[in-house]
């Protein structure tokens, strides 16, 4: 798996060229660490999990995101920032909800676009992101 997503260099001497492998720890991580289950489309009235796998340190920013705090899923933006901060990054479940979508304005047809982010159990960013994209239905 390393060696997967290792980077090549070449190291050249009096001619010769000599392939060099090098650690790729962030390619590594976003190879295998990061979610692969993200649904590619969402119902109007539907809600979709966004699970995670081996990290459990993902946010998931991206429009129509929803937390489950104390049993009650609560819309992911910046009026409910401070009670989600508050939570352990490491133990929020998290949804994508079609009918918030909707109150959102997008419409069936358009492309819904975010990041997954990844965060350490005091919210600090480790640098890693990745792009998602989910088709409105």
């Amino acid at each position: 798996m390393v060696r997967s997503t290792c980077l090549t260099d070449y190291i050249r001497l009096e001619g010769q060229t000599q392939e060099l492998q090098l650690m790729n720890p962030a390619g590594f991580f976003k190879e295998y660490c990061m979610t692969t289950y993200l649904p590619s489309g969402i119902g109007p009235g539907e809600t979709v999990a966004l699970t995670k796998e081996w990290y459990k340190g993902l946010v998931f920013d991206i429009p129509g995101a929803e937390v489950n705090i104390d049993g009650q899923w609560i819309p992911y933006d910046a009026a409910n920032k401070g009670r989600i901060l508050i939570q352990s990054p490491m133990m929020l479940n998290w949804r994508l909800n079609g009918t918030l979508l909707r109150k959102l304005g997008y419409t069936s047809g358009q492309t819904v676009r975010g990041r997954i982010l990844t965060v350490d159990d005091q919210w600090n960013g480790l640098r890693l992101e990745t792009e998602i994209a989910i088709q409105l239905e």
